[in-house]
């Protein structure tokens, strides 16, 4: 009976968790909807049995109540509540553009910018459907009869809840089509359902507030510091897998760039040096792929990343450009020879050939088998880029990937932290190496150290080499006529 009566909330919370668990498996799924009934369920029995944080004093009424499930006398439909609610901001705010930190402040707003008709519609439903279910006590009541602790309340647990979603959903992803169509569908609903109510309850300034304080907030997300997309191509586009390369690369250029979801990946450009665009793309073939063929035409690419070394001819920090690639299926792919050329003769690393790979490759013996084929450097994105890209005038395309892992110093479990199409490494893959594997925490933090190192390093050679490829890509030209030849690509390694 409770599943029928409260349908409303037991429908959305199911609808969220089935999304979830459809994109990310159970593992993620059970936590977000268990954990997230927790939080709110621990925030509400402490505001109606315990010291009256963080929502102030408020009761549930029984006799309202009696074909309800409750917890502690806490209703279950109402602290399921919480955790759909909050996927729908945080949803919504991603969407807009806004990201990390930004997005979970933007998004726990937006929740109580939602409260703001919800609790007050809420508070009449002995009017309605819902049936009078708690009250305030008396000459509590500053909004429409509502308290101000909770809309303070209601602040600290959409934090709580976003940072909840965050570390398992990822501050920086935009959100598959499913999970936005599921967003908009329960926003949409609830915002109607709840606007229209307070137009019949005669407290239509609750939903007038609620709508600007969320068409503010989308203002907020969608804006600045977002900036307007570049009115053409730029002329170098470096294409990064993990969202720490980018900001490596993005740091050694100079102050001022700025970020946004674009699709499936995030972009970054600067509106002083429109020429240049940083892209996180995610790990692996797939996800490069799909990134090279969204790149805009006649642009020339920089992939650049980190790698691992199959030989103790390249140390952890020093730096390869790419002369060919080595396909997952044993056929080599040639590179451009006069931007490697000229990235050699800049000194901006050491001509390597690499190795594109499908998954992560750490093993000792996997390393030696690729040194034997001639491989220097192993990655993965590489081959997929030039397997994507066209002939020109598709645009030049060059490598450079910053040794980070070596036989000498493996990346050893840390291999599988970060799963294909991400762009950084999942907080629930860290967590289980950590708990199974309490040992594993010793290579973690020296693999950090490590990582440091070549980000540095990249940083430093993508700074050397975007120039040289700006020329390149406004001077043809120069491809041909003036160019270095093959012979020439030698300099050192790091």
């Amino acid at each position: 009976m409770p599943l029928l009566l409260r349908w409303y909330a037991f429908v959305p919370w199911a609808l969220v968790i089935l999304v979830i668990w459809r994109q990310f498996g159970w593992r993620r799924a059970l936590p977000i909807g268990l954990g997230g009934w927790m939080i709110a369920f621990a925030a509400e029995w402490a505001a109606t049995s315990g010291p009256g944080f963080p929502f102030g004093v408020y009761s549930y009424r029984s006799a309202g109540l009696t074909q309800d499930w409750r917890v502690l006398g806490v209703p279950l439909f109402d602290s399921l509540s919480f955790t759909w609610l909050a996927f729908v901001t945080f949803t919504a705010a991603g969407w807009l553009g806004a990201s990390g930190a930004r997005r979970l402040v933007v998004a726990a707003l937006a929740m109580v910018a939602i409260d703001v008709v919800v609790d007050p519609v809420a508070l009449r439903g002995a009017r309605w459907w819902l049936g009078s279910i708690y009250s305030y006590p008396a000459h509590t009541g500053v909004w429409y009869g509502v308290s101000w602790p909770n809309y303070l309340g209601w602040l600290v647990v959409g934090l709580t809840l976003q940072l909840w979603l965050g570390f398992w959903l990822g501050g920086q992803r935009q959100g598959s089509r499913s999970e936005l169509a599921v967003a908009a569908l329960l926003l949409v609903g609830v915002l109607t359902q709840s606007v229209v109510l307070a137009l019949v309850l005669g407290i239509a300034p609750s939903a007038l507030l609620a709508l600007l304080l969320l068409l503010g907030l989308g203002l907020v997300a969608l804006g600045a510091p977002w900036p307007r997309r570049p009115a053409g191509p730029p002329l170098v586009l470096v294409a990064c897998a993990l969202g720490s390369e980018a900001q490596a690369v993005c740091r050694a250029l100079g102050p001022g760039w700025l970020g946004r979801p674009d699709g499936g990946h995030m972009r970054w450009s600067r509106p002083g040096r429109p020429s240049i665009e940083v892209w996180a793309t995610g790990l692996g073939v797939a996800a490069a792929s799909a990134a090279a063929r969204v790149a805009p035409g006649g642009t020339a690419i920089l992939v650049a990343g980190v790698g691992g070394a199959c030989s103790g001819d390249w140390p952890v920090g020093s730096v390869g450009i790419g002369s060919s690639v080595l396909r997952s299926d044993g056929g080599w792919l040639e590179l451009d020879r006069s931007p490697h050329n000229r990235l050699v003769a800049a000194a901006v690393g050491g001509s390597a050939r690499l190795g594109s790979r499908d998954s992560a490759t750490d093993s000792s013996a996997d390393r030696a088998a690729l040194a034997q084929r001639g491989v220097d450097i192993v990655e993965m994105e590489t081959a997929a880029w030039l397997a994507a890209r066209s002939q020109p005038p598709a645009g030049l395309l060059a490598a450079l990937r910053a040794v980070s892992d070596t036989p000498t110093a493996p990346l050893g479990g840390t291999a599988k932290l970060v799963p294909p199409g991400s762009i950084g490494p999942s907080p629930v893959r860290v967590a289980r190496l950590i708990v199974a594997h309490p040992g594993s925490l010793a290579t973690l933090l020296q693999v950090g150290r490590n990582q440091r190192v070549a980000l540095s390093a990249l940083g430093r050679a993508v700074a050397l080499a975007a120039p040289v490829l700006e020329r390149l890509a406004t001077s043809p030209a120069d491809l041909t006529a003036g160019g270095l030849t093959d012979g020439q690509a030698t300099a050192p390694r790091s």
